[in-house]
């Protein structure tokens, strides 16, 4: 199995981990499924010489997990709660990612990622990638704010089917039927696969080009 299928299997194996914790009723080890992901890309991307600045907040995301989990071992604090907080903050991140990428002289970010898979970007792709990153901020945006209020107010097992399995599902939707309609809009400036992009989004330099 090649390092790129790794970095996509991980993701979706650890939400399925921390989905069957919650709902096989031991959600307080559902903080180590995302300990144990972020160990394996932190493997990984060591072994791929990633750039320092990479492994640093590896090394930074692995260390918060273990605190964490501590923490809700110990039973200090409302576990239920602090396992609500990783989707909240990783869908906060992505859609601050994606919408200060629209800020005036940055580069929008689903821009890059096609620039970077294709190597020079087709003319007529620059309103559509634009168009496209503001689609994908206000998504990651209401994830953010729907995470946050099911975290707050929902029972754990809704919590966990909304944002475990309902949200992945959206999310891999979009990308899917994104890719089949850019084949068939863009079809002339040939094929970019799902597969690819993948691979591009899991390059070293993909997240912190300039």
């Amino acid at each position: 199995m090649g390092p790129t299928i790794l970095r996509i299997a991980i993701p979706a194996l650890t939400i399925v981990g921390v989905h069957i914790c919650i709902i096989t009723g031991y959600g307080t080890y559902a903080i180590s499924c995302l300990a144990l992901a972020a160990a394996l890309h932190l493997f990984l991307s060591y072994q791929a010489g990633f750039d320092r600045r990479i492994l640093f907040i590896l090394v930074g995301i692995l260390v918060a997990l273990a605190v964490l989990q501590v923490i809700i071992l110990q039973g200090q604090h409302d576990w239920a709660n602090i396992i609500a907080l990783p989707p909240v903050l990783i869908h906060g991140w992505l859609a601050w990612m994606f919408g200060s990428s629209l800020l005036p002289g940055r580069e929008p970010l689903i821009r890059r990622f096609s620039r970077l898979s294709r190597g020079v970007l087709p003319p007529e792709l620059e309103t559509y990638t634009r168009r496209l990153t503001v689609i994908w901020t206000v998504m990651l945006s209401i994830m953010t704010v729907v995470s946050l209020l099911l975290g707050l107010f929902a029972p754990l097992p809704v919590w966990s089917w909304s944002v475990n399995v309902a949200m992945p599902i959206v999310t891999a939707s979009m990308f899917l039927l994104e890719h089949a309609y850019r084949g068939i809009a863009y079809r002339h400036l040939g094929k970019n696969t799902p597969y690819h992009t993948l691979r591009t989004l899991f390059r070293p330099d993909t997240w912190i080009a300039q």
